[in-house]
């Protein structure tokens, strides 16, 4: 029986919920606590929330929003944004924190991997890889998608691996917020090369982009943000989550698929 996770991901902007497309034109879309509370009440998986703008203003997420949040909710929370050293991460992971998230900083410093993994386990680690195709290439980008780098997705993958992730929060740049489906080729070639659990992210429409992921991938857990905050064309906000029923079917489904 395949697991599956279903994991909302929220953008965080000076404590303000936002939403944008392909990492760009980001807009204010409610209260970030609020739209946690829902999710917990609505039994999500788990949760991702990263602040986009803690490393531009050289910040980790709000602490004092984590303590908040982590007193209503009673769901997994991986938290990420402008995390440069093991004393931030512990000082997030200290909150209750499950999970933290690291993407900019690797660029520079993939050592802080083996550092936060050795004081609190693999398992607290996920490391974010935003990748864009570039001349039918898988491009890595850091810092929001601003800075391009030359390193071989599938030996970064690795390496990061080795160095002691836990897991790999791989977005594709190019679907992030246009609600066009998985890039499940992308996936189809990550996994027949990587060992490291796979979170996918970037372009859910709807549960049946879930369905088509995990149906077509070894993958098992996958996120998304418009399709959680959004509703409709003229994306009208609404939080919503799948009901426990409903993601059942979605995983017997799946088990007669296979």
């Amino acid at each position: 029986m395949k697991l599956i996770r279903i994991i909302p991901t929220l953008l965080v902007s000076n404590n303000l919920l936002v939403k944008g497309e392909k990492f760009k034109d980001h807009s204010y879309v409610g209260d970030v606590y609020n739209a946690v509370k829902i999710f917990s009440e609505k039994k999500a998986h788990e949760i991702i929330i990263t602040d986009i703008s803690a490393r531009k203003k050289n910040e980790i997420f709000d602490i004092e929003l984590i303590k908040k949040i982590k007193n209503e909710i009673f769901i997994p929370l991986t938290i990420g944004g402008g995390i440069n050293t093991l004393d931030q991460a512990s000082r997030i992971i200290d909150q209750g924190v499950e999970k933290i998230s690291l993407n900019s900083i690797l660029y520079e410093n993939t050592k802080i991997i083996e550092k936060i993994a050795n004081k609190f386990g693999c398992q607290s680690v996920v490391a974010s890889v935003d990748v864009r195709k570039i001349d039918n290439e898988n491009k890595i980008y850091f810092n929001n998608g601003e800075k391009i780098s030359n390193l071989s997705l599938i030996n970064y993958l690795k390496d990061l691996e080795n160095l002691g992730a836990g897991e790999i929060l791989l977005t594709s740049i190019d679907n992030e917020g246009k609600k066009i489906g998985f890039d499940l080729e992308l996936y189809k070639m990550i996994e027949n090369n990587v060992n490291l659990p796979i979170i996918a992210a970037g372009g859910a429409f709807n549960l049946a982009s879930f369905e088509e992921l995990f149906n077509n991938t070894e993958i098992s857990a996958a996120s998304a943000g418009a399709t959680f905050v959004f509703y409709g064309p003229r994306k009208a906000v609404l939080i919503n989550y799948p009901n426990s029923d409903t993601i059942d079917k979605i995983m017997n489904k799946y088990e007669k698929n296979k």
